[in-house]
């Protein structure tokens, strides 16, 4: 008799160190019982990416009497993390004659603006410099968004 591990879905977006011992104890869920001399084995080739995907294990019981050699597959997954989106500040223009405060304030402001998701463990910067000057000009800032795992 043959058990096979029920087909797992586990979270993205763990460490890899935690998706291993999920993997594991989902292994050693399997069992095989009866005829003479059995021997349970696998074709584990490892456990999937923290990124998502998924391992199909086949399973293999082998006896030296009766039915020598039972199979079965079951299969262990990493969700996949969410999309990542970017959402960039809309270019503005500020009106002139104010003070250098006020340009300051507004410019922070629209930095804020920037929003970002998905992925796992995600990380919003930017290359700001600093505001515009109130006699003129602009300043264009990169917004960038880093993901350990992203789709």
């Amino acid at each position: 008799m043959l058990t096979c591990p029920v087909n797992t879905t586990t979270g993205a977006c763990q460490t890899q160190a935690d998706v291993n011992q999920a993997f594991a104890t989902w292994l050693a869920t399997a069992s095989g019982t009866g005829g003479c001399n059995g021997v349970l084995t696998n074709n584990n080739q490892g456990p999937p990416s923290i990124c998502g995907g998924s391992t199909t294990v086949t399973f293999t019981y082998t006896s030296t009497c009766l039915a020598p050699t039972t199979t079965c597959t079951a299969t262990f997954t990493v969700a996949a993390p969410p999309t990542v989106v970017l959402t960039c500040p809309v270019n503005t223009t500020a009106g002139a004659c104010q003070t250098q405060d006020a340009v300051n304030t507004a410019f922070a402001n629209w930095l804020e603006t920037a929003s970002a998701s998905g992925g796992c463990n995600g990380a919003l910067a930017n290359d700001n410099q600093e505001a515009p000057s109130i006699c003129g000009g602009s300043t264009t800032v990169t917004f960038t968004y880093t993901s350990s795992c992203a789709r």
